[in-house]
């Protein structure tokens, strides 16, 4: 019963995603589009029709606002052409697993998972990134764990990105474990899909089968967006592995919130499902 439910719940989502990516651009004339801040700290994205020194107008999706000039606190040009007010600041990976979307070079992000693990990321070039982490329980009794996460990406199209790299865990003083991946993400920022396959590395042999990755998001509104991720681990039964996250994630400018519950069908039989809490800030 659970398996169907986990069907049924990944095919909404993804069915959810394919359906928006293609719908999510802006209709305004995006080559003269601004950010407005206001001084009470409201914001506003739209095209300037007339601008004097009492009155601002501007031309937005629902219509034209006219503003007090004198209470405009700053105005930018506006560089992001999606569909919400801001772009999706964490758009290069789900909870855990990553897109082919790549960080865009000197970007990056810290990322905290269950309030234990951390991590930093960072983009040396326009497809190479730089990573690594520790988990903060292991760093304070005298055994830490440890993580390196490099990455390279590539844009193919408007709505295809591909990207590769690894995934390396170990104890400091007992060897590390590696995986090394690789994704096609279809897509854009706000809403995508992506499929992934990778192959751990331990003592330096390969296993015998892959690991599976299966995610999408869809962005619902400015500040929430759904998230799936499913992995599958064949051996050579006609049982394999699987385990999946599902949940959602509340974004900002510079911050985002994942809040979801993990699902390992072989392993909880009466419990449906442990709690995942993440957070990321963007510099």
């Amino acid at each position: 019963m659970r398996s169907y439910l986990f069907t049924i719940s990944l095919s909404c989502i993804l069915t959810f995603t394919f359906s928006n990516f293609h719908a999510q651009t802006d209709s305004l004339n995006t080559t003269k589009r601004v950010n407005i801040l206001m001084k009470n700290g409201q914001e506003f994205t739209g095209v300037i029709l007339k601008q004097d020194a009492k009155t601002l107008v501007l031309k937005t999706k629902n219509g034209e606002l006219n503003l007090i000039a004198t209470n405009v606190k700053r105005i930018e040009t506006a560089i992001y052409k999606g569909a919400y007010r801001f772009e999706n600041p964490h758009d290069t990976r789900y909870f855990f697993g990553p897109t082919g979307i790549p960080i865009k070079k000197g970007k990056g992000y810290y990322q905290n998972v269950l309030l234990t693990t951390n991590f930093v990321n960072y983009g040396v070039t326009k497809n190479i990134s730089i990573g690594g982490g520790f988990e903060f329980i292991s760093t304070l009794v005298g055994s830490p764990i440890w993580f390196l996460t490099p990455k390279v990406g590539f844009q193919l199209s408007k709505n295809a990105h591909i990207g590769g790299g690894f995934i390396m865990a170990g104890l400091a003083a007992d060897g590390a474990a590696t995986l090394a991946y690789g994704s096609f993400t279809a897509g854009n920022s706000d809403a995508n899909v992506s499929v992934g396959i990778g192959y751990g590395l331990v003592n330096g042999n390969f296993s015998n089968y892959p690991a599976i990755m299966i995610a999408g998001t869809s962005r619902l509104t400015n500040g929430l967006a759904l998230l799936t991720e499913n992995y599958v681990f064949p051996d050579g039964t006609n049982t394999p592995t699987y385990f999946g996250i599902h949940g959602f994630r509340i974004l900002s400018k510079k911050n985002s919130f994942d809040i979801g519950g993990i699902f390992i069908p072989s392993i909880f039989e009466y419990i449906p499902a442990l709690p995942y809490v993440g957070y990321v800030r963007v510099f």
